[in-house]
């Protein structure tokens, strides 16, 4: 079966129901802290290699959750997956004190992290020539700081990356129409173009954004951006530059009022798209090889036409 069919809707929307069901997910809650525990579960049980990457927000402890599916090629530039798990009302954002701290956040960014679980589920029993992770961040909401303290890591450690994108809120629709708007740093951007065809390829119901340039800093992909990573990020509909979801940021932020197909269909569509880019890149590693054994058979050739020339030299000789 073709592997973009394997997403499956009613598990990214059982997801997201485990992540509302910790509540508030803010840097100052333990719940934050119970919720990377869950992710790093839900990983692990995949047979993927699984850390934390620990950094402090305002006095308190924070941890990314890094899943790793290796590659075959260590030295390949890499791919990502990404999203935030985080989850504040605008109250806590503002740090301010009354009752509107509950923050289910189920399309703020449960919806993004239930895709790159799903898709870290698809792909977890196959093998690539490059490395991918799928990684949740934290506090997200306080300025992007658990994508910064990534990149820093990767960008000390030599990382290279081919693509990475960043799913943030993709659940919510106001309409019946599937859309998403994708943020990308150029046009030539690796994983934008792919993602594009293979929604047509599948023909999958989603109406796609595009927008070119490194102004929309409003999310993970921007610490990225920052780092010299290209990058995309896949957010629902948004007007004015805000997304359309009256809800997100409060207390009324839940899984109910939220699009499994439209979740489905993006998930899918970013699928075929990085499936897309590991048959082009098989497809020249092919040509490659063909370049390679065809070389080396006429230079066989060569070898044994020379050593009958010689042979019927000495004889005449």
């Amino acid at each position: 079966m073709d592997l973009v069919n394997l997403v499956d809707g009613e598990r990214i929307v059982s997801t997201v129901s485990d992540l509302q069901d910790f509540g508030s997910r803010a840097f100052l809650f333990s719940s934050a802290w119970n919720a990377s525990i869950y992710i790093h579960d839900r990983f692990a049980e995949l047979g993927l290699w699984v850390t934390y990457q620990d950094f402090q927000v305002k006095g308190y402890q924070q941890r990314n959750v890094i899943a790793v599916l290796n590659g075959t090629d260590p030295a390949a530039p890499q791919y990502l997956f990404g999203a935030h798990y985080d989850s504040m009302t605008q109250a806590l954002l503002d740090y301010e004190e009354g009752n509107s701290t509950y923050a289910p956040g189920a399309d703020d960014d449960a919806s993004g992290l239930a895709s790159t679980i799903e898709l870290a589920t698809v792909l977890h029993e196959k093998k690539f020539n490059s490395t991918v992770k799928f990684v949740a961040f934290a506090a997200e909401e306080t300025g992007l700081n658990g994508s910064s303290a990534f990149v820093q890591k990767e960008l000390a450690e030599g990382v290279l990356y081919a693509g990475t994108a960043i799913m943030d809120m993709i659940g919510y629709r106001d309409s019946d129409k599937n859309e998403a708007f994708i943020f990308r740093d150029s046009s030539s951007n690796t994983m934008a173009k792919p993602l594009e065809m293979a929604a047509s390829a599948y023909g999958l119901d989603l109406s796609l954004t595009f927008v070119s340039g490194t102004n929309f800093g409003a999310s993970d992909h921007y610490s990225f951006w920052l780092a010299g990573y290209p990058s995309i990020l896949v957010i629902e509909e948004l007007a004015d530059g805000l997304p359309v979801n009256p809800y997100y940021h409060s207390e009324n932020d839940t899984v109910d009022r939220l699009s499994q197909e439209q979740m489905t269909v993006i998930t899918k569509a970013l699928l075929g798209g990085f499936l897309e880019l590991q048959s082009l890149h098989k497809e020249k590693t092919s040509y490659v090889e063909i370049l390679a054994i065809s070389t080396a058979a006429v230079v066989a050739i060569a070898m044994v036409i020379l050593l009958y020339i010689i042979r019927r030299r000495k004889v005449v000789e």
